[in-house]
């Protein structure tokens, strides 16, 4: 038996408009809040998926809903952050660390009753690795350079260099059968199976009866989506779901706090709020004009804008629950409209003019407008584009065709994604580079967190995004509802152990 050591919004396309499969167990309604079984868990979220796809490249909706719930790995995140062991049961690694042997459970069906082999884990694998792979993880799994299967339960993993993150890596891996590329509730292993997804509407799970492992404590679980946080909050108020996943509009958090009727809880989050420049296209190839737009806005007014008390200014990529986070980073570039002046000047950059494009939504309005204002301060025109999360996701992360863009980061570890000169910002550092090539070679976690702490230090000077702030994770349950984690510490919300009382 191996260690299980303890350790990310990118968006898909390729919609349906409904998707209702074959499920055994409780039936839903659409959005009327009527519901077969009172014990049927409704919650309320503003992250619907964009589509069903999931190793080569999915969306955060997807991997909140579904993954753990539906879909499972070798190994998953638990709520406290661990890697633990899922699908496979245990692992051994070679004395050179550059092959892992995992030994994966023998009682594992799909949802169709067919069983689980190492071809499914071997196919799933390579998808995500493909060339054509569109994973956010697909560049730090891309290490495996070999995947045998000698035997039915013996999946072999032959890595190019050492992965000290491997284990971690692969919790984002879901299994899906030998083959399947439609995305089904008939590929999943996990304690629900997928029943139906109205686009725009909700997500129904039902209660996997011949789930391998401990079984879910409700009979199912309806992921209900709402365009704005006023209608979310609105529906949880007329009883219509029984738990808000994230709020987030803390105006209106009075009436929730201090009410019997209600039980609020303030948790960690991985939730960066990112404003990201691309470094591969000038003017932002030059350090001196991330760093001067950086030092041109406040961000300490960007939070409270959005969140009043709440949330912590970030000056890296690692929020608070990271081993690598440090609070002095936020201080490389505080707000200073003389600074930012001067490295503009210094760059050779006057009536500076660029795009600022976000997927359109509340809050982002607030801080693009926040950024927009201090920027016009120091004589920089921000000219703001409005596009939906598809178009998001096709033109700046797939096509890389923008010039600054805000988005939130709702991802573990992603820090490590600046080393990727591939991904959407286009930040190309061969000293990160080589850093983060050192964290992976580390033989234990301390190695591995001085490498990425000094590698979070010289993005953090060097800008290629101006991070703003770590939001909280607030969710609000109506009384009666447990079961819960009120901390986010990866994308997807395990919803098995919910349950209301009568």
């Amino acid at each position: 038996m191996s260690r299980w050591t303890r350790t990310t919004r990118i968006m898909a396309t390729g919609l349906v408009a409904t998707l209702s499969l074959a499920a055994c167990g409780t039936s839903t309604s659409s959005s009327t809040g009527s519901h077969a079984d009172s014990k049927e868990i409704l919650i309320g979220s503003t992250n619907e998926p964009t589509s069903l796809q999931r190793n080569i490249g999915g969306s955060s909706g997807i991997s909140e809903t579904t993954t753990r719930n539906v879909y499972e790995g070798l190994t998953s995140i638990d709520d406290s952050g661990a890697v633990v062991p899922t699908l496979a049961q245990s692992f051994d690694v070679s004395d050179d660390g550059l092959t892992y042997t995992f030994h994966l459970r023998s009682d594992v069906t799909f949802h169709d009753a067919t069983p689980f082999t190492a071809k499914d884990a071997a196919w799933s694998i390579n998808q995500t690795i493909a060339p054509e792979s569109q994973s956010a993880r697909a560049s730090d799994l891309r290490v495996i350079s070999g995947v045998e299967t000698p035997d039915d339960f013996t999946l072999i993993l032959t890595l190019s260099h050492k992965s000290h993150s491997l284990p971690f890596l692969l919790a984002s891996v879901t299994i899906v059968k030998d083959g399947d590329t439609e995305n089904s509730s008939e590929n999943g292993t996990g304690p629900y199976q997928l029943k139906e997804w109205v686009q725009g509407d909700h997500m129904s799970l039902v209660r996997n009866e011949n789930y391998w492992g401990e079984p879910a404590k409700n009979p199912g679980v309806t992921f209900q989506f709402f365009k704005d946080e006023t209608a979310l909050n609105n529906a949880l108020k007329t009883g219509a779901v029984d738990l808000v996943i994230q709020q987030e509009s803390p105006d209106q958090l009075a009436e929730f706090e201090n009410n019997k009727d209600y039980t609020l809880t303030n948790g960690n989050s991985i939730k960066k709020w990112v404003w990201t420049f691309n470094s591969g296209q000038a003017p932002f190839s030059d350090a001196r004009v991330r760093q001067a737009l950086y030092s041109g806005i406040n961000r300490d007014a960007i939070r409270k804008a959005v969140w009043g008390d709440y949330g912590v200014v970030l000056g890296s990529m690692p929020p608070v629950s990271e081993p690598w986070y440090d609070a002095s980073f936020a201080q490389i570039h505080t707000y200073s409209q003389e600074k930012a002046k001067a490295l503009l000047t210094e760059a050779g950059q006057e009536n500076l003019s660029f795009n600022l494009t976000y997927v359109a939504g509340s809050s982002e309005e607030i801080i693009v407008q926040q950024i927009k204002s201090d920027l016009a301060k120091i004589g920089v025109t921000v000219n703001l584009d409005p596009i939906d999360d598809s178009t998001w996701y096709e033109k700046v992360y797939t096509n890389r065709d923008y010039q600054t863009t805000l988005m939130n980061h709702n991802n573990p570890r992603d820090i490590l994604w600046y080393a990727n000169p591939k991904f959407y910002w286009n930040y190309d550092n061969a000293q990160v580079q080589a850093l983060k090539l050192q964290s992976d070679e580390a033989s234990t976690d301390e190695e591995q967190t001085k490498a990425i702490h000094e590698l979070s230090r010289i993005i953090a000077t060097e800008a290629p995004s101006a991070w703003l702030f770590q939001a909280p994770q607030i969710r609000i349950a109506r009384a009666g509802v447990t079961g819960f984690s009120p901390d986010k510490v990866a994308e997807p919300f395990y919803v098995a152990g919910i349950v209301k009382a009568d």
